[in-house]
């Protein structure tokens, strides 16, 4: 049965002694063959007693092995032909590898709107790097721009999308200076821009509200944020009592955002309203503590199913926990008549990024301003 890496960790029990594993290990890690310091290290991380001489023989009885080390010593890393030893992955070995040491301490200096990147961001692009080395049998300080491009191709024959991994290769080639990693485009994952079009019918919307009421308060509260000021379920989850001030004709509510940007945003006072009833009497704390992901998703598809079961024939799978925030998109672009600055200033977001995730003006409200401006060129 397999086990997390936690439980494993918590178990603290020592791996046994397997030669063939642990020599080579060993002699890359002490950046050594001699079967003296060898066996000394095999008691200490094994507890298990070798003799030198018996270090000798394995190394008479497997030369291939003492060759390819003894190549990789020399030139300070693996060989290109080297079968990549599966220890490399394991117990943070990894993590001790020269380019991904590099890479890690890389990612570590660089800085997004004068914020460091998330730890977790970081986390994520090493596991990534290391799930491809490893099922691809490539040590990562060898690895090449024209390794990542064969990589490519192989999970995309086999129906994979390739983004994710486009775009940690070439954040880790180009943070170890490899030829030609400008090369690989990265562009945007499969799924992105498939629910550029995704809106519905105020009047849908507010059935499909009331019913998220019956079922679950909470829930029907973050939709009603999500709907008004398009907010990401994320901020929405996190959003605290503390960051939650009520004025005389509005109420605000300050949220951490993508990239951990800070945002305030306005409210009316039936949505200050709604939230300070579910806050209550509370000081402090999460608004929408106990409500979990599972909760938010199992209500909002039930609605979806019930209410506008045409969206999903039309596009399958929809995010529910997502999709207020698109609602509150179109919804914006008809109020405004496609205003795109003003939509994008409204979500707080950039006019790009809002063309590409929700589209820009209609064709009609395009010749709309056609007839109106261009007799005025």
């Amino acid at each position: 049965m397999l086990i997390s890496c936690k439980q494993a960790s918590n178990r603290k029990v020592k791996m046994r002694y397997v030669p063939k594993r642990d020599i080579p290990n060993i002699a890359r890690e002490m950046r050594t063959l001699s079967p003296s310091a060898i066996a000394n290290r095999i008691l200490a991380k094994r507890n298990t007693e070798r003799k030198p001489q018996s270090i000798t023989m394995w190394f008479k009885d497997h030369e291939d092995i003492h060759d390819q080390l003894a190549q990789e010593l020399k030139d300070g890393a693996p060989t290109e032909k080297q079968a990549v030893d599966q220890g490399l992955f394991q117990n943070g070995t990894f993590l001790e590898v020269p380019s991904v040491k590099e890479w890690k301490l890389w990612m570590g200096m660089r800085r997004r709107k004068g914020k460091p990147l998330f730890p977790q961001y970081v986390t994520t692009q090493i596991a990534i790097l290391r799930k491809v080395c490893r099922e691809y049998e490539k040590h990562p300080d060898r690895l090449t721009t024209r390794d990542a491009m064969e990589i490519f191709a192989d999970l995309e024959a086999k129906g994979h999308d390739t983004y994710h991994f486009r775009r940690a290769l070439k954040d880790f080639l180009k943070s170890k200076g490899s030829a030609d990693w400008e090369k690989i485009g990265v562009g945007k994952g499969q799924g992105f821009g498939k629910f550029k079009d995704l809106t519905i019918e105020d009047s849908k919307a507010e059935v499909m509200l009331e019913y998220v009421e019956s079922r679950n308060f909470k829930v029907y509260v973050a939709d009603r944020l999500m709907y008004f000021r398009g907010l990401r379920i994320n901020a929405v989850e996190k959003a605290r009592i503390e960051n939650f001030k009520r004025d005389i004709e509005w109420d605000y509510l300050t949220v951490t955002e993508k990239f951990r940007e800070v945002k305030t945003f306005k409210l009316t006072k039936e949505v200050g309203n709604l939230i300070q009833q579910l806050i209550g009497d509370r000081k402090a704390g999460l608004i929408f503590e106990g409500m979990t992901d599972m909760d938010v998703a199992e209500v909002n598809l039930e609605a979806t199913k019930k209410f506008v079961p045409e969206l999903i024939e039309k596009y399958g799978r929809i995010p529910p926990d997502h999709m207020w925030r698109h609602f509150c998109a179109q919804k914006l672009k008809r109020i405004t008549k496609g205003n795109i600055p003003a939509c994008a200033a409204l979500m707080q977001t950039t006019q790009q990024s809002f063309t590409e995730s929700y589209g820009g003006a209609t064709e009609s409200e395009m010749q709309g301003w056609e007839n109106k401006f261009l007799p005025k060129m």
